[in-house]
């Protein structure tokens, strides 16, 4: 298995816990954005998100922040 680097070990940490602070399961986060839960773990494992402009808003809304509130590590992949 690959290692993973530190900042993929960050993103994963940041979509997790922003996810968490907003009490969303995968699934319902997920469903929000229009994608599948298996996609959505991948992301929080480490997988680098690839979200399209409305699914970062739609992303924002279901945690309850701007874009320009998030976390500089995890924005400057999506």
């Amino acid at each position: 298995m690959a290692k993973r680097s530190k900042g993929q070990q960050e993103i994963d940490s940041t979509l997790k816990q922003l996810r968490e602070e907003a009490k969303l399961t995968q699934e319902q986060l997920a469903y929000e954005l229009g994608i599948s839960s298996s996609t959505l773990r991948r992301w929080e494992k480490g997988t680098e998100p690839a979200m399209t402009k409305q699914q970062w808003d739609k992303f924002c809304q279901a945690v309850g922040r701007r874009f320009e509130e998030l976390p500089q590590n995890l924005v400057m992949h999506g």
